[in-house]
């Protein structure tokens, strides 16, 4: 029989909350002050309960940024890029301008005390270089380590193309190699954007049309566990074979690329609610052009991508709702 400490520890793991947070990614508003307010109010009025931003953005004014999400109760996910870097005469943002190793850890440092220095509740980091090998990605991850543990805050690694966790054969080789560095990455939590791996193998993993042209993927599960284990956050977009992003997740002819997405997130919900988590951080992520489809001379997006992002968020509740959790 259950005793009282079972019955405790059951009713907390059962009670994980799913918190949504809003991309300020291709949201006309965002870089504009004055309509900050206004954009804030709508964002909380629809759900969310955080919004993800650049330093480009909240940086434009810090002290409104705040202002704004504490007025409206959303919380801040600082998303940052390592070796990053903004020319302000020029108004051009390079998004990454070194391969060398040292640079992104200085830079990983510099940027995650900007994120505190904001209050955000946990930085989202596009680290390092897809060019590295392992060694390299061993030597920054540690780094990373010290960083989150010395300022007590979370640093989640996305698994996004460019960038040392690009693929998955990159991130199996990075946490589940026989090594006794791997073994000493256990802290090392991830943001699960899997969208990039569906275009990086031209394949969906576990998806039965996919499976039957492609042939099964039998190392898909192992690595799929050891991204449930260690996401802090999922980037609720859904890719498919020739592209991170389908232009629209209500379609019908894509229910194959979003049941099959479904299913890791919620590998990722069961897992993180079996480890004791209180909130499931999921942000639905649909980016602008070129990510969403736009036709040829004029530019003309084929789907609105505030109505995309809201239709998936839709999804995700009523599927985090019927998710059985441990």
């Amino acid at each position: 029989p259950f005793c009282v400490v079972d019955l405790v520890f059951a009713a907390a793991v059962c009670l994980m909350r799913l918190k949504l947070a809003k991309t300020l990614w291709g949201v006309d508003d965002a870089p504009f002050v004055d309509r900050w307010d206004a954009m804030f109010a709508r964002i909380r009025n629809e759900g969310f309960d955080a919004v993800e931003a650049i330093p480009l953005t909240f940086n434009m004014n810090p002290k409104m940024f705040r202002q704004c999400l504490d007025e409206h109760g959303l919380a801040l996910i600082a998303q940052v890029h390592t070796s990053s870097a903004f020319d302000a005469e020029k108004g051009h943002y390079a998004y990454m301008t070194s391969r060398d190793v040292s640079v992104h850890k200085s830079s990983l440092s510099t940027l995650v005390d900007v994120a505190q220095g904001m209050g955000a509740v946990m930085v989202n980091v596009h680290g390092g270089c897809d060019c590295w090998e392992t060694k390299d990605v061993h030597d920054y991850l540690q780094h990373a380590v010290q960083v989150a543990e010395t300022k007590g805050i979370t640093v989640s690694h996305e698994t996004h193309r460019r960038r040392i966790l690009y693929s998955p054969f990159a991130y199996r080789d990075c946490f589940l190699g026989d090594s006794e560095v791997a073994r000493a990455l256990d802290n090392v939590r991830v943001t699960a954007d899997l969208s990039h791996w569906a275009v990086v193998c031209e394949r969906v993993f576990g998806m039965p049309d996919s499976d039957a042209e492609n042939g099964v993927d039998d190392w898909w599960p192992r690595v799929l566990a050891d991204v449930s284990k260690r996401a802090a956050l999922v980037h609720a977009r859904v890719g498919f074979r020739e592209g991170p992003q389908v232009p629209d997740p209500t379609a019908p002819e894509y229910r194959g690329e979003v049941d099959a997405h479904m299913t890791w997130w919620e590998s990722v919900w069961r897992t993180r609610a079996g480890a004791g988590d209180d909130v499931a951080w999921v942000e639905p992520e649909f980016g602008p052009a070129p990510y969403l489809w736009a036709l040829p001379h004029t530019r003309a997006p084929v789907a609105d991508l505030w109505r995309v992002n809201a239709d998936m968020a839709k999804m995700v509740k009523e599927r985090f709702e019927r998710t059985k959790l441990p």
